[in-house]
């Protein structure tokens, strides 16, 4: 966790070692997550990512391949919003690890479980608007070219295998027969590869007065089929789903047809298909959940959150059975 560093020595490394960082005034722990440190650095508005000190739920990219992501997607003239890049370093002698600072981006999120006033207490008209910005954002990164940082791109069954492997790894056998359901029927496509973000969910943008200003954390982004990104979205609409918030609860709040033909707008591409996406992207969050249980069994950790994603595996393993058909 990243109560765990010494902040006084990331201070005092960071004013004397990074050229940028030299008038940081303090460092504030913003959020641990599950997979990265992140930490306000006061007096420069800025942002510093670290990877985890402790055993992380994820591995996705590491801190240099997820800074250097952002740099790229910053020098595409119509890329989506993302914080500038302000310093990368690759050598952990400085502050104990590798790590980015990127400028700190003005707005809120949707947090994931439990919404926040700004957004419950909107209109209806401004939810209807972020949500159809939330899709429509996500679409537009099917217009893009693959990002040289993510390297060779992914298929969908190569994908899948991964989150498989988790499930097997995280002692889910009920999980692994559904992929191996899953990886039994050939996944569709929808054009050539373009980046996928990985992880869109909404609590990943920022917002500022109501319009979209940052899309952040690409660290489970690779280079492949856009519509991984559809199906993982429109888990968010189900009302079944035990993660997360009940977003189609709330009025104003596009259902799953507007969001649909939201994505196929911004993308220029068929969402025909998705249904495949849609399993996989239940599953690859029942592998993330059943890694997380196991390590709380496990005493690997003890995240209160985590400690109610027995039941959150078990609601997904029958949602994917579902989606399967």
């Amino acid at each position: 966790m990243a109560a765990d560093r010494d902040i006084h020595a990331l201070l005092e490394n960071l004013r004397n070692k990074v050229a940028c960082a030299a008038d940081v005034t303090g460092v504030r722990p913003l959020t641990a997550g599950h997979s990265n440190e992140t930490y306000v650095l006061e007096g420069l508005n800025a942002i510093l990512r670290l990877p985890p000190s402790t055993p992380p739920v994820l591995q996705g990219h590491g801190v240099i391949t997820q800074g250097q992501v952002y740099r790229e997607l910053g020098s595409l003239r119509d890329a989506l919003p993302t914080p500038r890049i302000l310093h990368i370093e690759d050598d952990p002698s400085l502050l104990g690890d590798p790590f980015f600072i990127m400028e700190k981006v003005a707005g809120v999120a949707v947090t994931d479980y439990v919404l926040p006033a700004w957004f419950t207490e909107a209109t209806p008209e401004q939810r209807e608007s972020v949500s159809r910005q939330w899709v429509a954002a996500i679409g537009s990164i099917a217009t893009l070219q693959p990002l040289a940082a993510f390297g060779r791109p992914v298929t969908p069954e190569e994908d899948a295998l991964k989150w498989r492997d988790w499930a097997a790894n995280a002692e889910s056998p009920a999980l692994v027969a559904l992929y191996d359901r899953l990886l039994s029927r050939p996944a569709p496509r929808s054009g050539p590869a373009s980046p996928v973000h990985g992880d869109p969910k909404i609590a990943n943008l920022m917002w500022s007065e109501f319009r979209l200003s940052s899309v952040l954390d690409w660290e489970l982004g690779h280079n492949g089929e856009p519509l991984t990104d559809l199906g993982y979205v429109l888990y968010f609409f189900r009302p079944e789903i035990y993660f997360g918030v009940p977003l189609p609860s709330l009025s104003g709040v596009i259902d799953r047809e507007a969001a649909v033909e939201a994505w196929e707008i911004a993308s220029g591409r068929s969402a025909e298909g998705r249904e495949w996406y849609e399993a996989a992207a239940v599953g690859k969050i029942a592998a993330i959940v059943a890694r997380g249980y196991q390590m709380i069994l496990a005493g690997e950790s003890h995240d209160p959150k985590m400690a109610r994603w027995k039941e959150m595996l078990d609601s997904n393993i029958d949602l994917m059975d579902t989606v399967l058909g």
